[in-house]
């Protein structure tokens, strides 16, 4: 091999290992990036998983008011009952609105 083919030979490996070294950054951008949107991810997940639960616990809680209606046989008293209820659900979390 002469001088100039290994000259030749290195600027082509040095151009291979430029290539290379950005290529390597760019997927390390990339993965921060995801980390980044996986972290987002899990917090929603979390806020989700929340609601979720406080959500459940309304619904049991109607469902038992339901069930505790349907025993009383005075309408009035049954829509005292569950205006209770519900009233009581709008006090906890402000959210219910029926």
């Amino acid at each position: 091999m002469t001088i100039n083919e290994v000259i030749e030979e290195n600027r082509e490996l040095q151009l291979r290992y430029a290539k290379a070294i950005n290529t390597v950054a760019a997927l390390e951008r990339k993965l921060q990036k995801l980390e980044r949107e996986n972290e987002r991810l899990q917090k929603e997940n979390i806020s989700l998983k929340d609601e979720n639960m406080k959500l459940r616990r309304q619904n049991n809680i109607l469902m038992r008011a339901i069930e505790i209606a349907l025993q009383i046989h005075n309408a009035e008293a049954q829509y005292k009952h569950l205006s209770l209820v519900l009233q009581k659900i709008k006090e906890e979390t402000g959210e219910f609105k029926g």
